[in-house]
């Protein structure tokens, strides 16, 4: 298709630039291109690399001329650039839009089959209750989905997105079976799919819904043949679709599409434009698809917003409001909106869990709120010097000034002290005679309390320089050799996708040594195990195998959606570094990303001016879910 020939024209050029690549393209094919259009083409390459998946046309431009260049078309042309609606676009980028934009309305309308109303409320109360004083949007949210095959549920941290979906999936599950028994047959379980984008992300959605089930089956609500028709595994979409190597496509595609009846995916704010379309694509056309998120997250590192996207414009329908409101025994009140996806989304406003100063504080940056930030920071600031007097500890700490210029050194190597304690422990035990599965585990839950955040990979106060001072003392302390690049405890961050590997952008390994003292890098993997804590197995895969990996002691903001981590230190660059890089969205993300304790290392007027500043990616795709859209 356009794209592919688009790529491997620009395929040589690997040290020039995007933009560059494609005007030297459209030159090519049209010596006599229009400047205007070159100069637009080249702002659109430099957008898609900075997430945006199309760019405004100029009211004067002359588009009709554009069209008569061979360079541009209007949709379904076969041209490397596509105009419509007085937006630009790269054709791949308008191709997975406007088709993602087609197949979801088409779930969306296809609704299935209404269950009985009055049994089915029987079934709301006794897994959610019949006397809450206030709106139960877990509930609702319930509700709602039972009625679509196209679900968005949307929440911050502890608002109880995997309760509310074990619920969902008992509930339809229960369905399933009763229908047919109306008519003296019997039914299959639904197959049920859960995916997520990263190893990561799959492992904390696999935990969550194990302990899930589990709390609910001792309250009585989830017995266990039921249980069983819930999955334990969860699976990373490129697994899932089946990815093949050296190619951008996969297995899974329309023609052959995935064998499920319900597939869930969460985290769903981290997956891109094209890697959704491609997922909805493989649907098969009866399937439910139930999407779980944080719409205020940081959108995906490629191209698009698909979440916020889709979620914007969220309202209810007076009939389906009323619906709702008798099925759920609360007042819904209905809402106008013009996006045809509005009944759709589900947002859980509660958080039952995550709350104290750390969820004050983004609730605060998440709503510009910045009275309530220089408060929070004074009490964190407060707090932090009390703690090294010896006072007691607050979740928020605030070191006001540049990271770049103070050390920082003390603070990140005595936080990384239990991983490197939790090695030792693990060297020991391996030089007598072996360490079990459980001893690993500990290291990696030891390396998971803590983590550095920075939202720039280069630069003062930098993913890479962190890696480079935290290995520097490395070296000081005996723990690696003077430029020893594979070493005991070494975390590791795969960058792109190893099919032939299984391992995907996002992984994290630890570098740990054999009986014989060998190293190898170990990544967490599912042994498909219901047990209390979903149980991880970790595999081991030469470093060898590895070249292009990175140091993971410190991580980019977008790299660490998907994981928690007990304690989170964000270092916030000078004004020159980091102005384009901070935004509302990244902070937010940062500080949600901690359980216990946040450490924040930068200026004041740094995390207020991030406060105002939202990430706005120019994209079609909501303007082609409203109503008046055609």
């Amino acid at each position: 298709m356009m794209d592919q020939v688009l790529m491997k024209n620009i395929a040589p050029s690997v040290s020039v630039d995007f933009a560059s690549a494609l005007c030297d393209l459209l030159l090519r094919q049209n010596p006599d291109a229009p400047a205007d259009l070159l100069g637009l083409a080249s702002e659109l390459a430099k957008a898609s690399e900075r997430g945006d998946v199309c760019v405004s046309v100029p009211p004067q431009a002359d588009t009709a001329a554009w069209l008569k260049t061979g360079l541009v078309g209007e949709p379904g042309s076969f041209t490397p650039l596509i105009v419509e609606h007085q937006r630009l676009y790269l054709a791949r980028y308008h191709a997975y839009e406007s088709r993602l934009a087609a197949q979801l309305l088409r779930i969306a309308c296809d609704a299935p089959s209404a269950p009985d109303e009055a049994e089915l409320r029987i079934q709301l109360d006794r897994f959610f209750g019949s006397d809450s004083k206030e709106t139960d949007w877990q509930k609702v949210a319930v509700a709602a989905a039972l009625h679509q095959r196209l679900t968005l549920i949307s929440g911050g941290p502890g608002t109880g997105k995997t309760t509310t979906l074990i619920k969902l999936l008992s509930l339809l599950q229960i369905i399933n079976a009763e229908q047919p028994l109306k008519i003296g047959l019997a039914a299959q379980p639904l197959k049920i799919v859960l995916a997520a984008p990263t190893g990561k992300a799959a492992m904390r959605m696999q935990e969550a819904i194990a302990k899930g089930k589990k709390a609910l089956g001792e309250q009585g609500l989830l017995a266990p043949e039921m249980a069983a028709q819930i999955p334990d595994t969860a699976s990373t979409l490129h697994r899932l679709l089946g990815s093949r190597l050296n190619s951008v496509q996969f297995r899974h595609h329309a023609a052959q599409p995935l064998v499920l009846d319900v597939l869930v995916l969460d985290e769903a704010s981290m997956i891109d434009l094209a890697l959704m379309s491609k997922l909805v694509d493989a649907l098969p056309p009866h399937a439910r698809l139930i999407l779980l998120g944080d719409k205020d997250q940081l959108a995906s590192v490629e191209a698009g917003a698909v979440m916020g996207d889709l979620c914007a414009g969220a309202g209810l329908s007076p009939e389906f409001a009323a619906k709702l409101s008798r099925l759920t025994g609360q007042h819904l009140e209905a809402g106008f909106t013009e996006s045809r996806l509005g009944e759709h989304v589900q947002t859980l406003h509660k958080s039952y869990r995550f709350s104290g100063p750390i969820a004050d504080f983004a609730r605060a940056i998440n709503h510009g709120d910045i009275r309530k930030i220089s408060e929070l920071l004074a009490k964190a600031q407060s707090a932090t010097h009390g703690a090294a007097q010896g006072g007691k500890d607050y979740p928020i700490r605030w070191q006001a000034g540049n990271p770049a210029q103070q050390d920082i050194t003390p603070l990140m190597m005595a936080s990384y002290a239990p991983y490197f304690a939790a090695l030792d422990d693990y060297i020991a035990a391996m030089k007598q005679g072996g360490a079990g599965n459980e001893l690993a585990l500990a290291v990696f839950s030891a390396f998971d309390a803590f983590r550095v955040l920075s939202p720039i990979r280069h630069g003062a106060a930098s993913v890479s320089r962190v890696n480079a001072l935290i290995e520097a003392q490395l070296l000081k302390q005996g723990r690696r050799m003077n430029d020893q690049l594979w070493y005991a405890g070494r975390p590791v961050l795969v960058p792109q996708n190893l099919y032939d590997l299984e391992l995907y952008n996002g992984d994290i390994g630890l570098t740990l040594p054999d009986e014989n003292g060998k190293l190898w890098v170990h990544f967490p993997s599912s042994n498909g195990a219901a047990a209390e804590s979903a149980g991880w197995a970790t595999r081991r895969i030469s470093p060898s195998r590895l070249p292009a990996v990175e140091t993971a002691f410190a991580m980019t903001v977008h790299k660490s959606q998907g994981s928690e981590f007990a304690h989170v230190l964000l270092l916030l660059p000078s004004p020159q570094e980091g102005r384009s890089h901070l935004s509302r969205e990244l902070v937010y993300t940062a500080i949600t990303r901690a359980k216990t304790c946040v450490s924040i290392w930068g200026e004041e007027a740094q995390i207020t001016a991030a406060s105002r500043r939202g990430v706005e990616r120019q994209s079609g795709l909501a303007e082609r879910l409203l109503v008046r859209s055609v």
